[in-house]
Protein backbone atom coordinates (compact mmCIF):
# COMPACT_ATOMS: atom_id res chain seq x y z
CA UNK A 1 0.00 0.00 0.00
CA UNK A 2 3.10 2.22 0.89
CA UNK A 3 4.32 1.33 -2.47
CA UNK A 4 1.30 2.11 -4.41
CA UNK A 5 1.21 5.78 -2.86
CA UNK A 6 4.81 6.63 -3.38
CA UNK A 7 4.21 5.40 -6.86
CA UNK A 8 0.93 7.78 -7.35
CA UNK A 9 2.58 10.45 -5.79
CA UNK A 10 5.49 9.99 -8.54
CA UNK A 11 2.95 9.30 -11.42
CA UNK A 12 1.25 12.79 -10.61
CA UNK A 13 4.07 14.50 -10.57
CA UNK A 14 3.11 16.90 -7.12
CA UNK A 15 6.74 17.65 -6.18
CA UNK A 16 8.31 19.71 -6.61
CA UNK A 17 6.33 22.78 -7.13
CA UNK A 18 6.46 26.22 -8.44
CA UNK A 19 6.12 29.37 -6.38
CA UNK A 20 3.01 30.33 -7.27
CA UNK A 21 1.44 26.20 -7.07
CA UNK A 22 2.90 26.70 -3.47
CA UNK A 23 0.70 29.77 -3.07
CA UNK A 24 -2.16 28.04 -4.80
CA UNK A 25 -1.92 24.75 -2.58
CA UNK A 26 -1.73 26.78 0.52
CA UNK A 27 -4.79 28.61 -0.41
CA UNK A 28 -6.65 25.63 -1.07
CA UNK A 29 -5.72 24.23 2.33
CA UNK A 30 -7.25 27.48 4.06
CA UNK A 31 -10.27 27.05 1.85
CA UNK A 32 -10.92 23.03 2.62
CA UNK A 33 -9.66 24.86 6.47
CA UNK A 34 -12.84 26.91 6.79
CA UNK A 35 -14.92 24.40 5.21
CA UNK A 36 -13.89 21.91 8.15
CA UNK A 37 -13.95 24.41 10.88
CA UNK A 38 -17.56 25.77 9.80
CA UNK A 39 -19.01 21.88 10.04
CA UNK A 40 -17.16 22.30 13.20
CA UNK A 41 -19.53 24.80 14.10
CA UNK A 42 -22.17 23.34 12.16
CA UNK A 43 -22.00 20.19 14.76
CA UNK A 44 -21.59 22.81 18.14
CA UNK A 45 -24.57 25.43 16.88
CA UNK A 46 -26.91 23.27 15.30
CA UNK A 47 -29.76 24.75 12.80
CA UNK A 48 -31.20 23.54 9.63
CA UNK A 49 -28.59 22.19 6.74
CA UNK A 50 -30.63 24.04 3.87
CA UNK A 51 -31.91 27.21 3.67
CA UNK A 52 -30.64 30.56 2.31
CA UNK A 53 -29.37 31.16 5.95
CA UNK A 54 -27.07 27.65 6.91
CA UNK A 55 -23.61 26.47 7.94
CA UNK A 56 -24.39 24.21 4.95
CA UNK A 57 -22.61 27.55 2.54
CA UNK A 58 -19.49 28.28 4.04
CA UNK A 59 -19.19 24.42 4.61
CA UNK A 60 -19.97 23.45 0.82
CA UNK A 61 -18.73 26.17 -0.79
CA UNK A 62 -15.50 25.98 1.62
CA UNK A 63 -14.85 22.74 0.71
CA UNK A 64 -15.33 22.78 -2.64
CA UNK A 65 -13.44 25.75 -3.91
CA UNK A 66 -10.51 24.74 -2.14
CA UNK A 67 -10.62 20.84 -3.74
CA UNK A 68 -11.14 22.97 -7.46
CA UNK A 69 -7.84 25.54 -6.61
CA UNK A 70 -5.99 22.34 -5.71
CA UNK A 71 -6.54 20.79 -8.74
CA UNK A 72 -6.47 23.94 -11.33
CA UNK A 73 -2.75 24.50 -9.04
CA UNK A 74 -1.62 21.04 -9.41
CA UNK A 75 -2.84 21.42 -13.33
CA UNK A 76 0.02 23.65 -13.95
CA UNK A 77 2.53 20.98 -13.26
CA UNK A 78 1.38 19.32 -16.76
CA UNK A 79 0.23 22.79 -18.96
CA UNK A 80 3.86 24.61 -17.39
CA UNK A 81 2.64 28.35 -18.12
CA UNK A 82 6.01 30.77 -17.94
CA UNK A 83 5.85 31.91 -13.98
CA UNK A 84 4.32 35.19 -14.63
CA UNK A 85 1.03 33.65 -16.67
CA UNK A 86 1.06 30.93 -13.62
CA UNK A 87 0.96 33.62 -10.96
CA UNK A 88 -1.77 35.13 -12.89
CA UNK A 89 -4.01 32.22 -13.51
CA UNK A 90 -3.26 30.70 -10.03
CA UNK A 91 -3.18 33.59 -7.88
CA UNK A 92 -5.81 35.69 -8.91
CA UNK A 93 -7.95 32.26 -9.16
CA UNK A 94 -6.97 31.83 -5.43
CA UNK A 95 -7.23 35.48 -3.83
CA UNK A 96 -10.93 35.44 -5.96
CA UNK A 97 -12.03 32.22 -3.90
CA UNK A 98 -10.60 33.52 -0.59
CA UNK A 99 -12.43 36.70 -1.16
CA UNK A 100 -15.55 34.40 -1.98
CA UNK A 101 -15.60 32.30 0.76
CA UNK A 102 -15.20 34.83 3.17
CA UNK A 103 -18.32 37.13 1.90
CA UNK A 104 -20.51 33.46 2.24
CA UNK A 105 -18.52 33.09 5.59
CA UNK A 106 -19.68 36.35 6.50
CA UNK A 107 -23.32 36.64 5.94
CA UNK A 108 -23.82 33.47 7.50
CA UNK A 109 -22.23 35.07 10.41
CA UNK A 110 -24.30 38.21 10.18
CA UNK A 111 -27.14 35.79 10.16
CA UNK A 112 -28.24 36.73 6.52
CA UNK A 113 -28.39 35.15 3.24
CA UNK A 114 -25.13 35.22 1.16
CA UNK A 115 -27.18 34.34 -2.25
CA UNK A 116 -29.81 36.21 -3.99
CA UNK A 117 -30.38 39.01 -0.69
CA UNK A 118 -30.37 42.43 -1.74
CA UNK A 119 -32.55 43.38 1.15
CA UNK A 120 -30.23 45.91 2.46
CA UNK A 121 -27.90 48.50 -0.09
CA UNK A 122 -24.87 46.16 1.78
CA UNK A 123 -26.34 43.23 1.52
CA UNK A 124 -26.88 43.75 -2.40
CA UNK A 125 -23.17 45.21 -2.63
CA UNK A 126 -21.88 41.67 -1.15
CA UNK A 127 -24.19 39.74 -3.67
CA UNK A 128 -22.67 41.66 -6.61
CA UNK A 129 -19.24 41.39 -5.51
CA UNK A 130 -19.78 37.80 -5.13
CA UNK A 131 -21.34 37.69 -9.15
CA UNK A 132 -17.89 39.77 -9.77
CA UNK A 133 -15.74 37.20 -8.44
CA UNK A 134 -17.51 34.20 -9.80
CA UNK A 135 -17.19 36.45 -13.22
CA UNK A 136 -13.44 36.48 -12.80
CA UNK A 137 -13.06 32.93 -11.88
CA UNK A 138 -15.22 31.60 -15.26
CA UNK A 139 -12.97 33.82 -17.30
CA UNK A 140 -9.92 32.34 -15.63
CA UNK A 141 -11.26 28.65 -16.20
CA UNK A 142 -12.07 29.75 -20.11
CA UNK A 143 -8.25 30.17 -20.46
CA UNK A 144 -7.05 27.04 -18.48
CA UNK A 145 -9.60 25.07 -20.69
CA UNK A 146 -8.60 26.57 -23.80
CA UNK A 147 -4.97 26.41 -22.62
CA UNK A 148 -5.32 22.46 -22.08
CA UNK A 149 -5.80 21.85 -26.01
CA UNK A 150 -2.83 22.55 -26.91
CA UNK A 151 -0.03 19.93 -26.18
CA UNK A 152 0.33 19.14 -22.38
CA UNK A 153 3.48 17.92 -20.64
CA UNK A 154 1.51 14.68 -19.87
CA UNK A 155 0.42 11.29 -20.99
CA UNK A 156 -2.34 11.09 -23.78
CA UNK A 157 -4.77 9.43 -21.30
CA UNK A 158 -4.11 11.93 -18.07
CA UNK A 159 -4.00 14.83 -20.87
CA UNK A 160 -7.92 14.04 -22.02
CA UNK A 161 -9.00 13.65 -18.69
CA UNK A 162 -8.02 17.37 -17.66
CA UNK A 163 -9.37 18.55 -20.49
CA UNK A 164 -12.76 16.57 -20.48
CA UNK A 165 -12.95 17.82 -16.37
CA UNK A 166 -12.07 21.26 -17.86
CA UNK A 167 -15.04 21.22 -20.26
CA UNK A 168 -17.62 19.99 -17.94
CA UNK A 169 -16.26 22.46 -15.21
CA UNK A 170 -17.90 25.18 -17.18
CA UNK A 171 -20.70 23.32 -17.90
CA UNK A 172 -21.58 23.07 -14.33
CA UNK A 173 -20.52 27.17 -14.33
CA UNK A 174 -23.08 27.37 -17.12
CA UNK A 175 -25.75 25.95 -14.46
CA UNK A 176 -24.74 28.45 -11.90
CA UNK A 177 -25.27 31.44 -14.23
CA UNK A 178 -28.88 30.19 -14.90
CA UNK A 179 -28.99 30.08 -10.89
CA UNK A 180 -28.35 33.76 -11.25
CA UNK A 181 -30.78 34.25 -14.11
CA UNK A 182 -33.40 32.11 -12.62
CA UNK A 183 -32.92 33.68 -8.82
CA UNK A 184 -32.65 31.19 -7.39
CA UNK A 185 -31.93 27.29 -7.11
CA UNK A 186 -35.05 26.15 -8.32
CA UNK A 187 -36.26 25.42 -12.12
CA UNK A 188 -39.72 24.72 -12.71
CA UNK A 189 -42.02 23.30 -9.96
CA UNK A 190 -39.20 21.96 -8.28
CA UNK A 191 -35.93 21.21 -10.05
CA UNK A 192 -33.02 21.92 -7.98
CA UNK A 193 -30.16 23.27 -10.34
CA UNK A 194 -27.82 23.01 -7.34
CA UNK A 195 -27.64 19.04 -8.36
CA UNK A 196 -26.46 18.97 -11.86
CA UNK A 197 -24.27 22.08 -10.55
CA UNK A 198 -22.43 20.05 -7.99
CA UNK A 199 -22.03 16.57 -9.75
CA UNK A 200 -20.92 18.18 -13.15
CA UNK A 201 -18.17 20.45 -11.09
CA UNK A 202 -16.56 18.10 -9.26
CA UNK A 203 -15.36 15.72 -12.90
CA UNK A 204 -12.55 17.58 -12.91
CA UNK A 205 -11.25 15.63 -9.58
CA UNK A 206 -12.94 12.33 -10.42
CA UNK A 207 -11.70 11.88 -14.04
CA UNK A 208 -7.79 13.12 -13.44
CA UNK A 209 -7.71 10.54 -10.56
CA UNK A 210 -9.22 7.82 -13.04
CA UNK A 211 -6.32 8.42 -15.39
CA UNK A 212 -3.81 8.88 -12.82
CA UNK A 213 -4.94 5.49 -11.14
CA UNK A 214 -4.69 3.82 -14.77
CA UNK A 215 -0.82 4.93 -14.98
CA UNK A 216 -0.02 2.40 -12.36
CA UNK A 217 -0.85 -0.40 -14.60
CA UNK A 218 1.74 -2.16 -17.50
CA UNK A 219 -1.28 -1.48 -19.70
CA UNK A 220 -0.43 1.13 -22.85
CA UNK A 221 -1.69 4.36 -22.97
CA UNK A 222 -4.29 3.24 -25.51
CA UNK A 223 -5.60 1.07 -23.37
CA UNK A 224 -5.49 3.68 -20.11
CA UNK A 225 -7.46 6.20 -23.24
CA UNK A 226 -10.31 3.56 -23.45
CA UNK A 227 -10.49 3.56 -19.48
CA UNK A 228 -10.84 6.98 -19.31
CA UNK A 229 -13.18 7.45 -21.90
CA UNK A 230 -15.27 4.69 -20.26
CA UNK A 231 -15.03 6.53 -17.23
CA UNK A 232 -16.22 10.00 -18.78
CA UNK A 233 -19.06 8.31 -20.53
CA UNK A 234 -20.76 6.84 -17.33
CA UNK A 235 -19.50 10.42 -15.46
CA UNK A 236 -21.25 12.41 -19.21
CA UNK A 237 -24.34 9.97 -18.15
CA UNK A 238 -24.55 10.77 -14.50
CA UNK A 239 -24.98 14.60 -15.39
CA UNK A 240 -27.28 14.06 -17.94
CA UNK A 241 -29.45 12.12 -15.66
CA UNK A 242 -29.14 15.26 -13.44
CA UNK A 243 -30.28 17.51 -15.71
CA UNK A 244 -33.28 15.64 -17.14
CA UNK A 245 -34.31 15.76 -13.87
CA UNK A 246 -33.81 19.22 -13.03
CA UNK A 247 -34.82 20.32 -16.12
CA UNK A 248 -37.85 18.81 -16.42
CA UNK A 249 -38.84 20.87 -12.78
CA UNK A 250 -39.09 17.51 -10.66
CA UNK A 251 -37.05 17.29 -7.08
CA UNK A 252 -33.98 15.36 -6.68
CA UNK A 253 -35.66 12.39 -5.27
CA UNK A 254 -38.92 12.68 -7.69
CA UNK A 255 -36.97 9.99 -10.02
CA UNK A 256 -38.50 8.77 -13.52
CA UNK A 257 -37.82 6.19 -15.77
CA UNK A 258 -35.36 8.16 -17.75
CA UNK A 259 -33.32 9.74 -14.73
CA UNK A 260 -33.11 6.61 -13.05
CA UNK A 261 -31.54 4.83 -16.81
CA UNK A 262 -29.34 7.12 -17.14
CA UNK A 263 -28.22 7.33 -13.93
CA UNK A 264 -27.59 3.72 -13.97
CA UNK A 265 -25.84 3.39 -16.86
CA UNK A 266 -23.33 6.37 -15.67
CA UNK A 267 -22.91 4.35 -12.49
CA UNK A 268 -22.21 0.89 -13.83
CA UNK A 269 -19.79 2.60 -16.66
CA UNK A 270 -17.86 4.58 -14.17
CA UNK A 271 -17.58 1.85 -11.75
CA UNK A 272 -16.41 -0.88 -14.34
CA UNK A 273 -13.69 1.98 -15.46
CA UNK A 274 -12.57 2.43 -12.23
CA UNK A 275 -12.77 -1.74 -12.08
CA UNK A 276 -10.35 -2.12 -15.02
CA UNK A 277 -7.96 0.74 -13.08
CA UNK A 278 -7.69 -0.82 -9.78
CA UNK A 279 -7.24 -4.32 -11.60
CA UNK A 280 -4.24 -2.74 -13.28
CA UNK A 281 -2.91 -1.02 -10.36
CA UNK A 282 -3.25 -4.21 -8.43
CA UNK A 283 -0.71 -5.93 -10.79
CA UNK A 284 3.24 -5.12 -11.14
CA UNK A 285 3.43 -1.48 -11.73
CA UNK A 286 6.02 -0.35 -13.75
CA UNK A 287 7.20 3.24 -13.58
CA UNK A 288 4.97 5.36 -16.05
CA UNK A 289 6.14 7.37 -18.64
CA UNK A 290 5.65 10.51 -17.92
CA UNK A 291 6.76 13.85 -19.81
CA UNK A 292 7.74 14.47 -22.97
CA UNK A 293 8.37 10.99 -24.27
CA UNK A 294 4.40 10.42 -24.56
CA UNK A 295 3.31 12.72 -27.25
CA UNK A 296 0.50 11.30 -28.88
CA UNK A 297 -2.49 13.62 -28.35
Amino acid sequence: MKDAAKELLRVGRFTPVTSYQRFGYVCGALLVASGVFHGLVYLVDGGPWEGPVSWRKPIVFGLSFGITLATLTWFMTFLQPRRRVGWALVGVFAVASLAEIFLISMQKWRGVASHFNETTAFDGAVFSAMGSLVSVLVLLTVIVAARSFLPMDAPQSLAWAIRIGLVLVLVSQAVGVQMIVEGGNTFGAAGALKVPHAVTLHAIQVLPALALLSLLSEATDRHRMRIVALGAAGYVGLIASTMVQTYAGRGPLDLGVTTSLLALVGLVLLATSGLLALLGAAGSPRPAVLGRADRRR
